[in-house]
């Protein structure tokens, strides 16, 4: 199975998802939400990459428990993260090989 890879793409939205815990101590709690958001929006049409592709339903659907639960949210976080972590390892795995 051929798979499609958009590094800009790629960069651009790990350094958002991660951001976005980051701040998360931080007092305003929308400021994650709207960093998730903004991925959610940039992905929705905007890049040629099947992780990226994978992962936007994702954010669609998680990024609202800011309202509901703070602390299902941030666990989400912690795990979008790991998840975007995982593959940024896998890829420069790819790189190297």
């Amino acid at each position: 199975m051929s798979s499609t890879v958009n590094h800009a793409a790629f960069r651009l939205a790990t350094f958002l998802v991660t951001a976005a815990r980051d701040i998360v101590d931080e007092p305003a709690i929308y400021g994650p939400f709207r960093m998730i958001d903004a991925v959610d929006r940039l992905l929705a049409s905007s890049f040629d990459d099947d992780f990226l592709k994978a992962i936007q339903p994702e954010l669609e659907r998680e990024k609202y428990k800011v309202m509901s639960n703070r602390d299902e949210f941030v666990a989400w976080l912690d795990d979008i993260a790991a998840k975007f972590a995982l593959e940024a390892r896998r890829r420069n795995l790819d790189e190297t090989l």
